[in-house]
């Protein structure tokens, strides 16, 4: 199965999936948390098998890596790495910001992607090498290079406290006096297609899982812009998170995502 094939079977697969997210968005979502402030619902378990059964058939000898019941190290390629349900806390407010993530990994990386938006009807596809689509029209990441001409995102993780957010907030009182605005959308797969096709400047986030991140970071790379971790190394699989933007705007949003960066800017009500 050539490249081109295995990313319309992608495709396919994700809007069916996205279908049933659709489908069921109006019904009692059964909801439940996982750890903190992460939901999990019925339709998120009910996404996985459907995509596991359908990938599984699609590569019988890829392993599977879904978000849902997952522990453990992630399994040597290839592999498909899936999110069921991106933004399944918008999904159960009935906020329509969510979607499905397909990757495939082989040994050299990610070799296609597919992100889905559902309500959108919006279909974000990459293969290594051939580049980044937005319902098959290339996608092409921004060339700003200033901070104050951009517009960034982020996320924030679910397993914070009132005693401990588990995250700095430099970056975040750097970004609010730099750049021309942050948006937090709750879909760090949406997220990284939106930098992919040029509605984002550059994106940052840090606590994501493997499938928060590898077929929007493909996307990303493919549109020609840059990709790293949350330390400024190179991003793989085994990333805690990442920073991604178009190629001029990189070096900046490390340097503001650097723990040790100084902000010249502090909030009126925070500890000294």
């Amino acid at each position: 199965m050539g490249s081109n094939e295995l990313i319309e079977r992608m495709d396919e697969i994700a809007r069916k999936a996205g279908g049933l997210l659709l489908s069921r968005a109006s019904e009692d979502l059964r909801v439940s948390r996982k750890n903190g402030h992460e939901l999990v619902t019925a339709v998120d378990l009910e996404s996985q098998e459907m995509l596991r059964k359908d990938l599984q058939e699609l590569r019988p000898e890829a392993a599977f890596l879904g978000e849902e019941g997952w522990e453990g190290e992630v399994p040597p390629p290839p592999l498909w790495v899936v999110d069921p349900l991106d933004g399944t806390n918008n999904y159960a407010h009935g906020y329509p910001v969510y979607c499905v993530s397909i990757a495939y990994v082989d040994p050299r990386g990610a070799l296609a992607g597919c992100v889905f938006d559902p309500n959108r009807d919006e279909s974000f596809t990459a293969v290594r090498g051939e580049g980044s689509f937005l319902n098959g029209e290339p996608a092409r990441t921004t060339r700003v290079d200033r901070l104050d001409n951009a517009i960034l995102a982020t996320g924030f993780p679910y397993h914070r406290k009132v005693e401990g957010l588990g995250v700095s907030l430099e970056p975040l009182w750097y970004f609010l006096a730099h750049v021309d605005g942050i948006r937090r959308g709750g879909s760090a797969a949406l997220d990284l297609c939106y930098v992919a096709c040029g509605r984002l400047d550059g994106f940052w986030e840090e606590h994501l899982q493997p499938w928060d991140m590898a077929a929007g970071v493909l996307m990303v790379t493919e549109a020609g812009g840059k990709v790293s971790d949350v330390e400024g190394g190179g991003w793989n699989l085994g990333s805690r998170g990442v920073i991604a933007s178009g190629p001029m705007l990189h070096d900046k949003i490390e340097a503001g995502v650097d723990r040790d960066v100084d902000t010249g800017f502090r909030p009126s009500n925070r500890d000294s």
